[in-house]
């Protein structure tokens, strides 16, 4: 009864760190995309457009970079509630 409710427990808890990951989400990637319009809008020479191009493709990078670590930090924490759980069924 105990490992149902700590599975209960944890799968409400995925679905909340779900639905916060894609408002996350949708919420970085719209806050570069403005950048990006923005800094298209500023341009007024192609060197200007390729350090547009540097900036936003770096910034696109780190936000891919974060995105990962966040994940993978997630993916050791759900691993170890597994296997705690796992160890009290046996």
């Amino acid at each position: 009864m105990m490992n149902l409710l700590s599975g209960a427990r944890l799968l409400s808890e995925e679905i909340a760190f779900a639905t916060n990951e894609m408002l996350d989400r949708a919420q970085t990637e719209m806050h570069l995309f403005c950048e990006y319009l923005s800094k298209m809008a500023e341009a007024h020479s192609v060197n200007d457009i390729m350090t547009m191009y540097i900036v936003c493709g770096q910034h696109q990078i780190d936000f891919v970079r974060r995105d990962c670590e966040r994940l993978f930090t997630h993916a050791q924490r759900l691993i170890g509630i597994w296997s705690r759980l796992g160890q009290g069924t046996g």
